[in-house]
């Protein structure tokens, strides 16, 4: 009896240290609501009621609390919210005119930063906190950025490329933006590396063509000045490794549409440049050890065929979703081995690809689709049946759904 009770609790506290070790989900139910949910779709507990609609939660660096955008009657509003059942919470954004379109935590886990529409100029960026008054922190459009480490500032990009471009530094402090510091290339988000000894972002050279570019970072002053540079044809997209200054980025090949390319990585210290998939990369994902790439690639029904037919977009209809005509493949590639495993073939929800795959790399600084352990990555699809499911994907090949819903990420 007694080994048999040692037996069931040992059982239990290895579920449970697992259990802990792989985190929970956010996403969002049928009704629109915020509800969260152990990665075996145990333990749901949904956060929020009412008429309000919410989307795109995410997970506070800490995992203490979620911050959600939501829309009722009276406008748009950003809410925090303890991860439990019908939590109440704090409102720290509400307009009735200025809807807030995407979030980002501060690495502190006191603060939101936050874009919102502003009738002069498109866009604005916000800061906001449980304790401190909304500000206006800047202007531009499109608009991308990435947190400092220590919270204190922002790596900012704005305007497209050419004049009216931006490429600076700012402090949370002031609206002050630092001078240019390159003339801006075809890309969306600019990244910090882990160590903060460097930056990355693409250039549009007069002399030197479009390139990707990894330079010391101005605000770094104990290591040698260093610029890497590859050239490249069309739009990148590029995020830096969690874990070392490893820069994983695409470029289209010169055939390939606009949005599509190769998935390269890019070392900072040696200059060394590998391809780990030369396959049509359409967004891609760090895990947290730094040890693997999740990333997708479009095909159609008929299997591999011919993607060009989807155009320089992957706007696609929901009527082509429903059909499911449009589909996404999963891979997983290890970073040193260069083994490169196909997990899963999919249907994507509607929601999934028209507002977050073209903004990934944004995403990707904010949002969290791997497990903490790294050992699986959570997606949405869209059912036979059209409805949404919120799926987790295990590196060994496990396949879990989880519960009904859209845009799930994981907890750090």
């Amino acid at each position: 009896m007694k080994t048999t009770l040692f037996l069931l609790l040992s059982v239990f506290v290895v579920s449970s240290f697992a259990l802990a070790q792989s985190g929970r989900i956010a996403f969002i139910n049928p009704d629109g609501q915020l509800t969260t949910a152990n990665p075996d779709g145990s333990d749901v507990r949904v956060l929020t009621q009412g008429e309000q609609r919410l989307q795109f939660p995410a997970w506070s660096p800490d995992s203490s609390k979620i911050a959600a955008i939501g829309v009722d009657r009276e406008g748009s509003f950003i809410r925090v919210l303890p991860d439990e059942t019908l939590a109440e919470g704090t409102e720290i954004y509400r307009s009735a005119d200025r809807g807030a379109i995407y979030l980002y935590w501060s690495p502190d886990s006191e603060r939101v930063s936050f874009l919102a529409s502003n009738p002069e100029s498109a866009l604005a960026l916000h800061i906001a906190s449980e304790t401190e008054s909304e500000r206006l922190l800047a202007n531009g459009a499109p608009f991308y950025w990435q947190w400092s480490a220590d919270g204190g500032g922002m790596l900012i990009h704005t305007g497209s490329t050419g004049q009216g471009s931006r490429l600076g530094f700012t402090s949370v402090d002031s609206d002050t933006l630092t001078e240019n510091l390159a003339p801006p290339g075809i890309f969306q988000a600019p990244g910090i590396s882990p160590s903060g000894n460097y930056i990355a972002y693409a250039e549009d050279n007069e002399f030197r063509g479009t390139q990707v570019v990894i330079q010391q970072n101005p605000l770094a002053t104990d290591i040698e000045d260093t610029k890497r540079e590859v050239k490249h044809e069309g739009a990148v997209a590029l995020s830096w490794s969690p874990v070392e200054d490893k820069l994983a980025f695409t470029a289209p090949a010169e055939d390939a549409p606009a949005v599509y390319g190769e998935l390269k990585l890019l070392e900072a210290e040696s200059g060394l440049l590998e391809t780990l998939s030369e396959k049509l990369v359409v967004c891609f994902f760090w895990s947290p050890d730094g040890n693997y790439i999740a990333y997708l690639t479009p095909t159609l029904e008929s299997g591999e065929g011919d993607v060009s037919s989807l155009g320089n977009t992957f706007y696609v209809s929901d009527t082509n979703i429903q059909r499911g005509s449009f589909l996404l493949e999963l891979h997983v590639v290890d970073i040193t081995t260069k083994e490169d495993r196909r997990l899963a073939t999919f249907t994507p929800t509607f929601l999934f690809l028209d507002q977050f795959l073209p903004f990934f790399d944004q995403y990707a600084l904010s949002h969290r689709v791997w497990s903490p352990d790294s050992t699986a990555v959570v997606l949405p699809i869209t059912n036979a049946d059209n409805s949404r499911q919120v799926t987790v994907f295990k590196l060994d090949g496990t396949v879990i759904p989880v519960g009904e819903g859209d845009t799930p990420f994981w907890s750090r």
